[in-house]
């Protein structure tokens, strides 16, 4: 009769952690949504985007010129580190 009782108590444990786990791994599930939708990430951003397109076209229409394309080489990478960086420190 322990015995039995003892098997019960177990199962209940068990189950009340699962619901736990159930429970965190839905909310992580949102979160990661959340944040890697990248439809409302550029949704959000859309008017910079168009305004770097738009820049970026026209410079390439009509030419870059040497000091700005070195610029661009030495940006872009230094720039996007930066962000990796500030991601790393957000999360």
């Amino acid at each position: 009769m322990a015995a039995e009782q003892e098997k019960v108590r177990i199962e209940q444990a068990i189950e009340r952690a699962r619901d736990g786990v159930s429970v965190r791994i839905d909310e992580l599930d949102r979160r990661l949504r959340k944040s890697l939708d990248f439809k409302s990430v550029l949704g959000n951003h859309a008017p910079q985007l168009i305004a770097g397109g738009a820049v970026l076209g026209f410079f390439l229409g009509f030419g870059l010129p040497r000091t700005l394309t070195k610029l661009v080489k030495l940006g872009v990478p230094v720039a996007l580190a930066v962000a990796r960086i500030r991601a790393s420190m957000k999360g």
